[in-house]
């Protein structure tokens, strides 16, 4: 008799869970603590705008103007970020002997290639604290 008695315990404990949580994820809806999925921009502020479709045609062209806008931002400030760290490491290079400059070529303008990094287009290559691509190795400074 007990398991049957911690069965129904379980069951009443999980069915409990379960209207719990549908009662706060409906109160988060509603009190826009959350939004529902796959509502863009564009829907939400016809929705709560009432915009009409000339509007909301203006609105959706704006918007789709602008993200191409930022893109292109991003795109302009990584390529420089990129150009940038390399500069310094380039200058870095110039200080040290010719020695010091082969172990620097081995193991500081490459060790992005070693660790799996193809190029992908996510912008950050290597270490957040370096900032630098594997695109291209410093310019050496002899």
């Amino acid at each position: 008799m007990p398991a049957k008695s911690n069965f129904l315990l379980g069951l009443l404990v999980g069915v409990s869970c379960l209207l719990i949580g549908f009662a706060l994820s409906t109160l988060a809806y509603r009190y826009h603590y959350l939004r529902v999925p796959g509502a863009g921009l564009i829907e939400r502020m016809n929705h709560e705008l009432n915009l009409t479709p000339a509007q909301r045609d203006r609105v959706g062209d704006i918007l789709r103007d602008t993200r191409f806008k930022v893109t292109q931002a991003r795109q302009d400030f990584e390529h420089r970020r990129h150009e940038l760290f390399w500069d310094g490491l380039g200058q870095v290079r110039g200080v040290l002997t010719p020695e010091q400059q082969k172990v620097f070529d081995r193991d500081f303008t490459q060790p992005w290639a070693h660790r799996g990094h193809s190029g992908g287009d996510d912008g950050d290559h290597m270490p957040p604290e370096e900032g630098a691509p594997p695109e291209r190795p410093p310019v050496p400074q002899n």
